[in-house]
């Protein structure tokens, strides 16, 4: 002990010196009272004691990733301190909905080339529908059984300007002829505006069942267009 007094004065050594840390309460009493206390963190949204609620930070990446990370302690007790969470934003993996794109890019590609064929205005035809077999069941009078049938595909329509490119012409001058075994398969190739492949609407075994030729007007400055109508065996998207 030192040579230290209590407040009544009493006999010297009669009171233990205190090791003091920190400040006095707010009321304005002994030193030593309260605690030291060592803050992280910012005050809350109602001003009160800085470090009551947790320290955030979070980092977005708008380009193809998401990670949000939360430190410190919760005040509560029932948020999850040290939190982080990461997420890839792939395809189909997104938790984000991905833009749809524009329905006017695409281009025709016929066999193994790769180049396009012609500059196309409009292809319609890209649908599939299956024939439906009803069945009454005796006794079941809340509903009738609806079986799948045969399944066909529409025709695939396109209608592209007049250039003098004409191998889509000679393709159906080749049914004409009787070269019916000479069937071709193809893509219809959706792009962004970026120049950007979205996705491909693969057919198979496809052949021109009509064509018809651009219609002519001395008053008209419109673009000439053909159409050609392809029969095929289904369409696979990739």
């Amino acid at each position: 002990m030192s040579d230290w007094r209590g407040r009544g004065k009493g006999r010297p050594e009669g009171q233990v010196s205190p090791e003091i840390k920190g400040g006095p309460g707010k009321g304005g009493g002994r030193p030593g009272s309260q605690p030291s206390l060592d803050i992280t963190g910012g005050a809350g949204r109602g001003g009160g004691r800085g470090g009551s609620q947790p320290s955030l930070s979070a980092k977005v990446d708008f380009g193809g990733k998401f990670k949000y990370t939360l430190k410190g302690k919760a005040a509560t007790g029932h948020a999850r301190a040290e939190t982080s969470i990461g997420t890839n934003t792939g395809p189909e993996k997104s938790p984000r909905v991905a833009d749809p794109e524009g329905n006017f890019m695409f281009y025709l590609v016929l066999g193994d080339s790769k180049d396009p064929v012609a500059q196309f205005k409009e292809a319609s035809g890209l649908k599939s529908s299956t024939a439906i077999f009803e069945i009454e069941e005796g006794g079941v009078n809340h509903r009738v059984h609806k079986l799948p049938g045969q399944s066909r595909w529409d025709n695939i329509v396109l209608r592209y300007g007049v250039s003098s490119d004409t191998q889509l012409a000679q393709w159906r001058n080749e049914i004409l002829s009787d070269e019916f075994a000479k069937r071709k398969s193809g893509s219809i190739v959706m792009m962004t505006t970026a120049n950007e492949e979205v996705r491909r609407y693969n057919f198979t075994d496809g052949w021109p069942v009509a064509w018809e030729g651009p219609h002519f007007a001395a008053d008209s400055a419109e673009v000439a267009v053909e159409m050609i109508e392809i029969a095929h065996s289904g369409i696979r998207i990739t």
